[in-house]
């Protein structure tokens, strides 16, 4: 990786008081090792119809989250399509403002700020999109592309330093320098997905999401991309929200893992622990469908199969969400009125391993069985 001497670190910014002003004395926050926190976070979507544009229900994206991510970590985010993954991502980052619930970043509340009041924050919170080819505008050289935000903030004098600012970071990513003056459709998939990168670094952020920043490439350019990230988290002291539905990825770069099901985070846990010893019935079934290279061990391994279809976020299912397809609530009728009609909360079971499950309510008799771990 080049030298950070490249990219002089920027000082780190003191976040303004709520009402815009800075602050004069520092702020209490209840842990220091964090750095973003959502509690109780919900995005809903009025769903209307008709001419007169009737509302007719609400979509319930995201329903009361409560996690923290520590500095310096990746937390993944995974789940199947749907369930609310992205939509939490851009609620971090206020690109969608919540229906209820608090963000905070450092200390500081984002969703008591004004639009005014948030601009400061936005250089050190960024986003790397999932489609390397929408998320650049064709009609903009990869130079302009790379420079807007440091434009936007205020973050370069002059055309020369820009320049220069410019040529440093694509050489972070791993691209020739000299070729700022190009369009993105003369950069392959991996090449454009490095361009974001850059943009995203440019402004020498704390926090990236990173929403679904592989899943549109080859996999031989994904290894290759994840690493960079690595590399560059190391170097800059980054703090990652990595969301992904391939669950390998996610094992490779993560530090913690959040498993969300239907807008709702059913399990969080360290990586390796949650791979080695799932708890929940859902996190079971996916990690149950990663498959093995070693033939063997494929063959001998028992998969979790779930039933039906991932119910409808504008009429979940009441109590626990996942009951209705749920392989664990066959084998403990005993649970099916509390499955049915209370939402489990999620609390820890070993150590920080949390998960959301009436399973773990009632003692170990209702565990399930050790799964093997991919």
């Amino acid at each position: 990786m080049p030298s950070s001497s490249l990219r002089p670190p920027l000082p780190r910014f003191a976040p303004p008081t709520p009402n815009g002003a800075a602050a004069d004395s520092p702020r209490a926050i209840d842990d220091p090792a964090v750095l973003v926190r959502a509690d109780n976070l919900q995005v809903h979507f009025p769903l209307h119809k008709g001419v007169l544009q009737r509302p007719v229900g609400v979509v319930q994206a995201v329903d009361g989250l409560t996690f923290d991510i520590r500095r310096r970590e990746t937390l993944g985010l995974v789940g199947e399509s749907g369930c609310g993954k992205s939509t939490t991502g851009r609620a971090l980052l206020q690109l969608q403002r919540p229906t209820a619930g608090r963000v905070t970043f450092e200390g500081t509340d984002l969703t008591a700020l004004s639009e005014r009041a948030l601009f400061p924050f936005r250089k050190h919170m960024q986003m790397i999109f999932q489609d390397p080819y929408a998320s650049l505008n064709p009609r903009m050289t990869v130079g302009d592309i790379v420079a807007e935000p440091l434009r936007t903030h205020g973050l370069a004098h002059g055309q020369r330093a820009l320049r220069r600012r410019v040529q440093d970071l694509m050489t972070q990513v791993g691209l020739d320098p000299r070729y700022i003056r190009r369009y993105p459709h003369a950069f392959s998939g991996g090449q454009r997905q490095r361009i974001g990168i850059a943009r995203a670094l440019a402004t020498n952020p704390q926090f990236i999401v990173c929403d679904e920043p592989i899943s549109a490439l080859d996999v031989s350019i994904q290894a290759q991309i994840m690493n960079l990230m690595q590399d560059l988290q190391e170097e800059f002291d980054l703090t990652y929200l990595f969301i992904a539905h391939d669950l390998s990825a996610v094992r490779h770069i993560s530090d913690r893992i959040a498993v969300m099901y239907l807008g709702q985070i059913v399990e969080l846990a360290d990586a390796e622990a949650l791979y080695d010893a799932p708890k929940h019935p859902y996190t079971q079934a996916l990690i149950s469908a990663v498959p093995i290279p070693d033939p063997e061990v494929e063959a001998e391994r028992t998969r979790v199969v779930l039933d039906g279809e991932v119910p409808s976020p504008v009429d979940p299912p009441a109590g626990c969400r996942f009951h209705t397809r749920c392989p664990a609530l066959k084998a403990n009728p005993s649970l099916r009125t509390r499955c049915t009609t209370e939402t489990p909360v999620l609390r820890e079971v070993k150590g920080d391993h949390q998960v959301a499950c009436h399973l773990y309510d009632t003692g170990p008799s209702h565990e399930l069985p050790p799964q093997a771990a991919p």
